[in-house]
């Protein structure tokens, strides 16, 4: 199963924005800073706020500025200066200030034990106006904007420092304690996904929330029994790539009788026929397996008369229509326990017609009868912070197998997820 991850990363980026400073100056400003004995200079860099996009797990951040320069040059002898220093300068006074856009880049990356790591350096410093101090013909320019790249190369180190630091675990501990028990499935009974792979997609962004698809590989069991004999409490390490959206979990169940009795009732109380007259209404439906796939069906109605009736017969699954029929009901007259107030008349072919028409139920019908309780599982918070939204699509059966004490039957249950982080872990 694929699930689209959606991660509000609103405060982060107002954490990054807060760490990185609005200005860059030089050493020792407003006082110049020596490059060699014969010049000296310095400079102040604003930067604007951040613009963040994220493509295939590498964040760009630009940013654009403004920053002036000033310079001094002399003359120099044997390391001594020998002539007054003769100034320059780019941006001071009524002079506007340069112009210059810089990029970051960060690759971002999760580990097997799914810490976020991130590696975030200077892509290029583009000054969009050079300085040229014509006074003494020197391009300081290229001094300057590897100054300012060394301040935003460090402004990198310690955004890697942060998301190093984030902390997954509040958010991992209650969604692996989560995936491993039972989770509810409303009439179907109870389903444990047993995660055996967990992957992640490319990582993108847009707007203030980062975007990625977790697949996870499961061998799902449905059951009528609701008891965890056994719970896990880890997911399993954290691979990388996975294409595709949406789930498809197929299943093998195991529904016990008792389950079976309720959700036949459910299906087919209420149910009325009539034959010569006599209204008959199904109340009540209970079955017990039996040898050579068969079951036994007790059956009590209500109406102008009322009674139990037994019958027995082989269910069958048509794949293609996803129809659960019995096509050979026949009477149980072997029943010991067999109690009709009908008379005689009740054992005619007929109302035996009658019955198998009414025990027939179509999966998709009942499947979407009951569609809202299982969509619920897939739209609830998880833990907080995180929150799950879905919808199931399709319910199919495979197969059915009839047992004594059970009733087996492979399923595939289809639809969409979607994760949404609101938080990011703090430490």
């Amino acid at each position: 199963m694929n699930i689209p991850v959606k991660v509000v990363i609103t405060p982060f980026l107002k954490q990054a924005e807060s760490i990185a400073p609005k200005e860059i100056r030089s050493d020792g400003w407003p006082e110049y800073m020596i490059s060699s004995c014969d010049f000296r200079y310095k400079y102040r860099f604003v930067r604007s706020t951040f613009q963040f996009s994220c493509i295939n797990n590498r964040i760009s951040v630009a940013m654009n500025g403004n920053y002036q320069i000033a310079g001094s040059k002399t003359v120099c002898v044997m390391g001594q200066s020998v002539s007054p220093w003769i100034n320059g300068s780019c941006g001071f006074g009524n002079e506007p200030m340069r112009k210059v856009n810089i990029n970051l880049i960060s690759d971002l990356r999760f580990t097997p034990d799914y810490r976020l790591q991130s590696t975030t350096r200077t892509e290029k410093v583009v000054p969009i106006d050079k300085c040229l101090v014509t006074i003494f013909n020197n391009d300081v320019t290229t001094e300057v904007m590897d100054s300012i790249a060394a301040s935003v190369n460090l402004f990198g180190t310690n955004i890697d420092k942060i998301v190093k630091e984030m902390n997954f675990s509040n958010y991992l501990t209650p969604i692996g304690e989560k995936a491993g028990k039972k989770i509810p499935l409303g009439t179907y009974g109870f389903m444990k996904l047993n995660a055996s792979a967990v992957r992640m997609g490319p990582i993108n962004f847009s707007a203030d929330t980062l975007r990625f698809t977790a697949g996870v590989s499961c061998y799902p069991e449905i059951s009528s029994d609701s008891i965890n004999h056994s719970v896990t409490k880890h997911l399993p390490p954290l691979t990388n790539n996975t294409t595709g959206d949406g789930f498809a979990l197929t299943s093998n169940a195991i529904y016990d009788y008792k389950t079976i009795d309720s959700l036949l009732t459910r299906t087919l109380r209420d149910r009325s026929f009539e034959v010569k007259g006599e209204k008959i209404r199904i109340e009540k439906v209970q079955v017990k397996g039996l040898e050579g796939y068969m079951v036994e069906f007790k059956i009590t109605f209500t109406g102008t008369k009322r009674g139990t009736l037994f019958l027995k017969g082989t269910p069958d699954l048509e794949v293609s229509t996803q129809q659960l029929t019995v096509p050979d009901l026949e009477y149980d007259l072997n029943s010991s326990s067999i109690v009709l107030v009908l008379g005689k008349t009740f054992f005619n072919r007929q109302i035996l017609e009658n019955l198998r028409k009414q025990a027939k139920i179509n999966v998709n019908e009942l499947y979407l009868k009951n569609k809202q309780k299982i969509d619920d599982q897939f739209n609830r918070e998880i833990t907080t912070g995180i929150r799950l939204k879905g919808n199931t699509s399709e319910l199919r059966l495979n197969g059915l197998i009839i047992n004594r004490d059970n009733v087996q039957v492979q399923a595939t249950l289809t639809g969409n997820a979607d994760l949404l982080i609101s938080n990011i872990p703090g430490r």
